[in-house]
């Protein structure tokens, strides 16, 4: 493989393990600071408010996505003229409706009752109106920095701008931690997140067009035509996420519906724990898959199978190994963690261990086709086959009153899900099943070392 193709993944690859890092930080050392700064209800309240306007962060409908990976495919075919008119297109589709956002909830702010609908006691109605038009603010700021993102990812620099973001996140939370303990409140530690991000973004496009000058902010070559073309990926990005949302939360309301709140805790601690490796796995197929659009672009059958046939070695190892370890650490760790009082069901933990293998396998087939903007027939399969692992754990736990078969529900599921992705993904890169478990454990190889 290419000695720049591999750098730009590792580099890759290390941009998200410092993302990780910086999450981690933020997660561990934000919750005793704002304890310390606001007492639990001032802290209770200010994460009530944080998590209302999320639902902005899909404001762009999945276009940010699709469009990178577009740009870096028209990148490769040397279609420079092709990239910046899609890069202009995204950028009038998305401020546009960043601008409109911040109107709306402004608007909605100023409109709804919610003094009546939350009964916060230490914030007034007005205090929480401004803060949650500053978070909608914040998330809107990040919709906007997605354009960034897909200009650096196209041009190859997709680990300069995430290791940006994860300093952004991370100089954010400490300006919100300062405000708060300085004594500036609630409103002040939400202003601090703004202003830094407020600064990031439109110092991201600066940096974008100084590295890249065929990359550039405008309306000269912005079209409809061109946002209508990723209409059918940019709706695939929406199914992916809404479908996970239906496979994680929609399983934790069947289990609570059927068996209580006591499984709720149970299922919910094991999955966790089940499922700690994937984030790893998420952060490898990141890195990986601006250089599957890449070679997409470029119609390199050969570098895409050496990708794809290495990018599946490497998760699938680094998810048996977790595996393995938490199969026999499983009920230690869940004792440590939650100081004994969650009970241990091994049948249930070890079908959702099988459940993350299922999983880590078809989403590096499901980063292929997202690099190749094919992957709406498998968004939706996904949504589809997360639905019957719902029927089915709801009619398994029915009969049975058996955690576990939730467990088994989603294995069914996951392996619907396998079945079609690899078989869609194999049959985009002309790989047969046979030569990939070959290449795999490394028998043979396709003119090349896989």
């Amino acid at each position: 493989m290419d000695h720049g193709v591999t750098r730009r993944i590792l580099h890759g690859l290390g941009a998200n393990a410092y993302g990780q890092l910086v999450v981690i930080v933020i997660q561990l050392a934000g919750v005793p600071i704002l304890l310390h700064a606001w007492g639990t209800q001032l802290y209770g309240e200010w994460l009530i408010l944080a998590a209302i306007p999320t639902y902005l962060s899909m404001a762009d409908l999945g276009f940010s996505q699709s469009a990178g990976n577009d740009m870096t495919a028209r990148m490769a075919r040397g279609d420079s003229a092709g990239t910046l008119a899609v890069f202009q297109s995204l950028s009038v589709m998305v401020y546009g409706l960043a601008l409109a956002g911040l109107v709306l909830a402004a608007l909605l702010m100023a409109w709804l009752p919610l003094g009546s609908w939350l009964h916060f006691s230490a914030l007034s109605t007005r205090e929480v109106r401004w803060i949650l038009w500053l978070f909608a603010a914040e998330v809107l700021l990040r919709l906007c920095d997605g354009v960034n993102h897909a200009g650096f990812r196209s041009h190859g620099d997709y680990a300069r701008h995430v290791a940006l973001n994860a300093s952004t996140m991370l100089l954010q939370n400490v300006a919100a931690w300062v405000a708060a303990l300085s004594g500036a409140g609630l409103m002040g530690a939400a202003f601090a997140l703004v202003a830094v991000r407020a600064i990031e973004v439109p110092a991201a496009a600066v940096w974008l067009r100084r590295r890249h000058h065929d990359v550039r902010l405008g309306l000269a070559h912005a079209s409809v035509r061109e946002l209508r073309r990723l209409i059918k990926p940019a709706a695939a990005n929406l199914a992916v996420p809404l479908a996970s949302a239906l496979n994680v939360q929609g399983m934790v309301l069947v289990v609570g519906a059927l068996l209580g709140p006591v499984a709720v805790v149970i299922f919910s601690t094991s999955r966790t724990l089940a499922r700690v490796g994937l984030r790893m796995v998420q952060a490898a197929n990141d890195a990986i898959q601006p250089e599957l659009a890449h070679a997409w672009g470029r119609d390199n059958r050969e570098q895409l199978q050496q990708l794809f046939v290495r990018g599946l070695r490497m998760t699938v190892l680094m998810a048996l190994g977790a595996v393995v370890i938490l199969h026999f650490a499983g009920a230690w760790i869940v004792a440590l963690w939650t100081s004994h009082r969650v009970q241990f069901n091994a049948a249930l933990f070890d079908w959702l261990l099988l459940s993350s293998i299922c999983v880590v396998t078809w989403h590096g087939a499901l980063s292929l086709l997202q690099a190749a903007n094919r992957h709406l027939r498998a968004a939706m399969w996904f949504v589809l086959s997360s639905a019957l692992g719902l029927i089915l754990a709801y009619l398994f736990m029915r009969l049975t009153d058996e955690l576990a078969w939730a467990g088994m529900a989603l294995v069914l599921a996951d392996l619907l899900m396998l079945g079609y992705v690899q078989h869609r993904a194999l049959q985009m890169i002309d790989l047969p099943t046979r030569r990939l478990l070959g290449r795999l454990i490394g028998f043979t190889t396709s003119r090349g070392v896989a």
